[in-house]
């Protein structure tokens, strides 16, 4: 889940339920994440404050939004499960 301000600053987005860590069978360690990239500026309102809209790009061709009902859906890669060394995903 990201935050306003986030939105603001974070330059790419990792989505929720897509990082995993995998152990091949010789003991070598993948990581895979799906990787959402800021497309602009974060939108916001005066007379909506608690409100926002970020453009976001993935690959060449797929694009989306994060708004403030949908930041459940996404992570910033600070806070993504993979840095956590003991996590098993």
């Amino acid at each position: 889940m990201i935050t306003k301000q986030q939105a603001l600053t974070a330059r790419a987005f990792h989505a929720e339920g897509a990082c995993h860590r995998s152990v091949g069978p010789r003991g070598g360690v993948t990581e895979t994440s799906e990787v959402w990239r800021r497309n602009g500026a974060t939108k916001t309102w005066l007379t909506r404050p608690n409100e926002f809209r970020l453009p976001i790009k993935y690959g060449l061709r797929d694009y989306s939004a994060i708004s403030e009902l949908e930041v459940n859906r996404m992570h910033v890669p600070e806070d993504c499960l993979l840095n956590d060394p003991n996590w098993e995903g």
